[in-house]
């Protein structure tokens, strides 16, 4: 729990510290932020023509700016603070942060498109599923996603008893 605290605190004291314009960190987020936009272009682009992105807008039949908190990077630090708590070789927390991380930035993508969608077609029901619903969802899928990658980064054996101090199965 202590390390999972101080990684979550850290991570998002980064990403959160208030910073001029001109400052390298920044800079960092815009350029981030700027590829999002670049990478939820694409897949609009096969049913919109009419979509362009420029900086972190992404313009067609809808416009949509994307801001920090839109690139979902506080599930992704959470998710990140979790794996690096878990008592686990370091090669295979490693390799579930990056596959974690993947499906999360890729269910952050599909956020984005249905976003899109929902702002040409039921505007009104845009601001409900951006700040309601999609969050909730953002949660339960890096749940998952985690619960996940700690059962493949585990042992296998023992993994699904509890001991008790005698070492007989208390919960076989």
């Amino acid at each position: 729990m202590i390390t999972f605290s101080l990684v979550a605190a850290c991570l998002l004291g980064l990403y959160y510290f208030p910073r001029t314009s001109e400052s390298v960190g920044e800079r960092w987020t815009a350029e981030y932020l700027r590829l999002y936009t670049h990478l939820v272009k694409i897949p609009i682009a096969f049913f919109d023509p009419t979509v362009s992105a420029h900086g972190n807008t992404v313009s067609g039949r809808f416009s949509m700016q994307i801001v920090k908190s839109c690139d979902a990077m506080e599930a992704n630090i959470l998710f990140s603070a979790a794996i690096l708590a878990v008592a686990a070789p370091w090669v295979r927390k490693v390799a579930a942060l990056a596959a974690g991380l993947t499906s999360l930035v890729a269910f952050n993508l599909v956020r984005l498109f249905v976003l899109y969608w929902v702002g040409v077609f039921v505007y009104p029901a845009f601001e409900f599923l951006h700040y309601d619903v999609w969050p909730l969802l953002m949660i339960a899928f890096a749940s998952i996603d985690f619960v996940l990658c700690v059962r493949w980064m585990l042992p296998a054996n023992g993994a699904n008893s509890i001991r008790d101090g005698a070492g007989t199965d208390a919960a076989g």
